[in-house]
């Protein structure tokens, strides 16, 4: 969305700027369009400044083209091994905090069977998680 327009300057802000790809993409076809003479990119804030010739640049047109260009659907990132074993060590904490306060409160209530499940699965939640982590545990 627009968040500020003055006379030879748009400021443009999306949170798909944030996509190192989509951001540079953007940029560099906001570059192309009539009467624009400079296009800075910040990422780190999802922001666009555009500056513009007053007198080439049509303003309407070209706030109309900036928010066209900044909000269509970025294309699909497929995660990187790395963000993939990160996205599994999560679920793999979350599932072994969520198991064990599960087994602590199924404990206190008296429910053995439910709490003996679920102490099993933080069980084999942690030794996932150590086997996973091995190399770093022991350093």
């Amino acid at each position: 969305m627009i968040v500020s327009a003055v006379a030879g300057r748009i400021r443009v802000r999306s949170n798909l700027l944030k996509v190192k790809d989509f951001g540079r993409d953007v940029q560099q076809q906001a570059q192309r369009l009539p009467g624009v003479s400079e296009v800075r990119l910040n990422a780190s804030a999802g922001s666009l400044v555009v500056s513009y010739d007053t007198g080439t640049a049509d303003v309407e047109t070209l706030e109309n083209e900036l928010e066209a260009l900044c909000f269509r659907r970025p294309p699909v990132v497929r995660p990187r091994n790395g963000d993939l074993a990160r996205q599994f060590n999560r679920a793999t904490k979350i599932g072994m905090v969520t198991s064990l306060g599960t087994a602590v409160a199924l404990g206190f209530m008296g429910k053995k069977k439910a709490h003996i499940g679920f102490g099993t699965a933080f069980l084999a939640l942690a030794g996932l998680h150590i086997w996973r982590n091995q190399r770093t545990l022991l350093r």
